[in-house]
């Protein structure tokens, strides 16, 4: 009796670490696209204000998709993970770069559009 009892405990302790480990990835993640979210949202406001206050708001794109890189390079897939949960956490993480990318090459073609005005 003892022993099943041992085990049952084991077993839940390693069954909620990794809900715990894959709640935890899923509040990094969710917190990543928070960033890229308000990233977003500074180059709007880049892309919308004067030619003369632009890079104010770029400045502040900029130091946020650092902030973001930094973060998405930190981030790396639990290691009890099954295939499927790998995949999914390569297709999240995979997007989020595509947009930091997509977001820079924006940022690029306005500040080209600053300096040649």
């Amino acid at each position: 009796m003892n022993r099943l009892k041992m085990l049952f405990f084991v077993s839940s302790i390693l069954v909620s670490a990794s809900v715990w480990a894959a709640e935890g990835g899923d509040r990094v993640m969710e917190r990543m696209e928070s960033m890229r979210n308000k990233a977003e949202a500074a180059l709007i406001q880049a892309e919308k204000a004067p030619a003369g206050q632009r890079h104010v708001h770029m400045a502040e794109h900029m130091k946020m998709l650092g902030d973001l890189m930094k973060e998405l390079h930190n981030d790396h897939p639990d290691a009890s993970m099954s295939p499927q949960q790998h995949l999914a956490w390569m297709e999240k993480h995979d997007k989020i770069v595509d947009d930091v990318l997509s977001q820079m090459q924006r940022e690029h073609k306005l500040m080209l559009s600053e300096n040649h005005q």
